[in-house]
Protein backbone atom coordinates (compact mmCIF):
# COMPACT_ATOMS: atom_id res chain seq x y z
CA UNK A 1 0.00 0.00 0.00
CA UNK A 2 1.23 3.51 -0.80
CA UNK A 3 0.30 6.86 0.68
CA UNK A 4 1.15 10.32 -0.67
CA UNK A 5 1.73 12.90 2.05
CA UNK A 6 2.18 16.66 1.75
CA UNK A 7 4.72 18.37 3.99
CA UNK A 8 5.20 22.08 4.56
CA UNK A 9 7.40 23.87 7.04
CA UNK A 10 6.02 27.33 6.26
CA UNK A 11 5.90 29.08 9.57
CA UNK A 12 6.62 32.39 11.18
CA UNK A 13 10.18 32.55 12.54
CA UNK A 14 8.77 34.02 15.76
CA UNK A 15 6.63 30.92 16.33
CA UNK A 16 7.51 29.15 19.57
CA UNK A 17 7.95 25.42 20.02
CA UNK A 18 9.60 22.59 18.17
CA UNK A 19 9.37 22.35 14.37
CA UNK A 20 8.70 18.63 14.93
CA UNK A 21 5.33 19.57 16.47
CA UNK A 22 4.23 20.85 13.05
CA UNK A 23 0.94 19.12 12.08
CA UNK A 24 2.43 17.70 8.89
CA UNK A 25 5.56 16.35 10.56
CA UNK A 26 3.72 14.73 13.48
CA UNK A 27 1.44 12.87 11.03
CA UNK A 28 4.36 11.51 8.98
CA UNK A 29 6.35 10.68 12.12
CA UNK A 30 3.38 8.66 13.43
CA UNK A 31 3.21 6.69 10.16
CA UNK A 32 6.96 6.04 10.28
CA UNK A 33 6.55 4.77 13.86
CA UNK A 34 3.89 2.35 12.55
CA UNK A 35 6.39 0.85 10.12
CA UNK A 36 5.79 2.93 6.98
CA UNK A 37 8.91 3.64 4.88
CA UNK A 38 9.77 6.66 2.71
CA UNK A 39 9.77 5.53 -0.91
CA UNK A 40 10.24 8.88 -2.70
CA UNK A 41 10.47 12.60 -1.89
CA UNK A 42 9.77 15.48 -4.29
CA UNK A 43 10.48 18.93 -2.90
CA UNK A 44 10.52 22.57 -3.92
CA UNK A 45 10.88 26.06 -2.51
CA UNK A 46 7.83 28.27 -3.02
CA UNK A 47 8.61 31.78 -4.18
CA UNK A 48 6.84 34.53 -2.26
CA UNK A 49 6.04 37.94 -3.72
CA UNK A 50 8.57 40.49 -2.37
CA UNK A 51 5.68 42.60 -1.11
CA UNK A 52 4.70 39.88 1.37
CA UNK A 53 7.78 40.19 3.64
CA UNK A 54 9.34 36.83 2.66
CA UNK A 55 12.03 37.04 5.35
CA UNK A 56 9.40 36.00 7.91
CA UNK A 57 8.43 32.63 6.42
CA UNK A 58 10.12 29.38 5.55
CA UNK A 59 8.70 28.14 2.27
CA UNK A 60 9.93 24.56 1.76
CA UNK A 61 7.25 22.09 0.65
CA UNK A 62 7.46 18.40 -0.23
CA UNK A 63 5.39 15.47 -1.36
CA UNK A 64 6.46 12.19 0.23
CA UNK A 65 5.46 8.78 -1.09
CA UNK A 66 5.27 6.23 1.74
CA UNK A 67 5.13 2.45 1.45
CA UNK A 68 2.99 0.62 4.00
CA UNK A 69 4.37 -2.06 6.31
CA UNK A 70 4.69 -5.61 4.97
CA UNK A 71 1.32 -7.34 4.84
CA UNK A 72 -0.59 -4.02 4.99
CA UNK A 73 -3.06 -4.00 2.08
Amino acid sequence: MQKLVYLSNSRDYTEQGSINENKYFTYVNALLDQGWKVSHVTHDVVRIDDNQNPARKETFVAFVLLEGPEGDK
